[in-house]
């Protein structure tokens, strides 16, 4: 395999290891773990682009290791009683609503309607929202409640804008 297949992937998959480790480190370690996911998802994306190795299975693993870390993080978080347990469905209704549609188009076997919608300004809009509020809960708990406004407003475009693709590729693929 190509070190420009490799390095991204490499990058993407090093989220796993941060959610997984992220539980069981100290508080105090809390911040550099949501910045080397950050680190790590600006940086795969950006070499991927750059070295022209796109692929729909990188990209893939990108966006699965983003929802575990954020998936974790936010369990992590809200387990060690940084806020509570009934804003994480508001927290995740962008990464809700893709995991319905990615279910939806397994049962219907329209797997395709799924893997044609892509990454999206809105999506990552979202997710920097995500990793700003997981920062604030780390390290400047007097911004949650403004980072988590943010966050909700954003996940929720996140979420019908996914939800309009989905729908209107699901549509066109019908039509054929």
């Amino acid at each position: 395999m190509r070190y420009t297949l490799l390095i991204p992937n490499l990058l993407s998959a090093s989220r796993f290891v941060l959610a997984g480790l992220l539980p069981f480190s100290p508080e105090r370690l809390w911040l550099w773990f949501i910045l080397a996911s950050a680190f790590s998802d600006l940086l795969d994306g950006y070499l991927a682009r750059r070295w022209k190795s796109q692929t729909w299975q990188g990209g893939l693993l990108d966006a699965c290791s983003d929802k575990v870390f954020m998936l974790v993080a936010i369990l992590t978080f809200a387990a060690a009683g940084k806020f509570s347990y009934t804003w994480i469905p508001l927290l995740l209704s962008r990464d809700l609503t893709v995991a319905a549609v990615a279910a939806y188009a397994a049962c219907n076997r329209s797997w395709n309607s799924f893997q044609n919608m892509g990454s999206r300004w809105p999506g990552k809009l979202a997710t920097g929202a995500q990793l700003l509020f997981l920062a604030c809960v780390a390290a400047c708990p007097q911004l949650i409640h403004l980072a988590l406004l943010l966050t909700i407003t954003l996940s929720l475009i996140a979420a019908i804008d996914y939800g309009r693709i989905f729908i209107h590729t699901l549509g066109q693929l019908n039509k054929a």
